[in-house]
């Protein structure tokens, strides 16, 4: 015992330099199995309005790891600068991939006018907004469903609210989203709910 109590203290270090460089090469390679799961991702360096055409102060590349949501945006190797913003996208979001139209192709959005009760949507609703559409089917032993995901409103018929029943509100879709929503309507109606992100 007093022998391995003597080595230690003439060799402690020694000791502590070895036990301070294995710390390091551990959390090195922490860092680097971390780094190996980040991918580059585009995200917006200011708020993008419908309708601007991306130019390279827009736009940015950092290291993120989602997990599988990775694919709904757009990778930082794919290139954005010259396609046309088709829904709002807020200062450092990442750029969803329904967020954006590429200059010179036919757009695969389209405007979808719907009638939603007041009681479906928010009272201030406005021009501008990203929301979310739920379907409530009207069969009660049938879930709630989301059937579109941060659905830019176009336009929302001011004249129709002050009258009371259904408004009339003008959604811009991805044209894959827009027979989820009609087919819907056929066994339920649809709520509009914010998308507060």
């Amino acid at each position: 015992m007093f022998q391995l109590s003597h080595f230690f203290a003439q060799n402690s270090r020694r000791i502590i330099a070895i036990t301070a460089i294995a710390v390091s090469l551990i959390a090195a390679l922490g860092l680097a199995t971390a780094s190996q799961s980040s991918t580059q991702i585009w995200v917006a360096t200011h708020q993008l309005a419908p309708g601007s055409v991306l130019h390279s102060a827009d736009i940015t590349r950092v290291s993120a790891d989602l997990g599988p949501a990775t694919k709904q945006y757009y990778s930082g190797t794919a290139t954005l600068i010259g396609n046309t913003v088709t829904r709002p996208v807020g200062p450092s979001e990442f750029i969803p991939l329904n967020a954006l139209a590429q200059v010179g192709t036919v757009s695969d959005f389209r405007q979808l006018p719907l009638g939603v009760a007041r009681s479906d949507l928010p009272a201030d609703l406005s021009p501008g907004e990203r929301v979310d559409l739920y379907s409530i089917p009207k069969d009660a032993g049938q879930a709630p469903t989301m059937v579109a995901s941060g659905i830019h409103i176009q336009s929302v018929d001011s004249k129709s609210r002050d009258l009371g029943g259904a408004v009339t509100v003008l959604f811009l879709l991805h044209e894959k989203e827009i027979m989820a929503v009609i087919d819907s309507l056929t066994t339920g109606r649809i709520v509009v709910v914010r998308n507060a992100l």
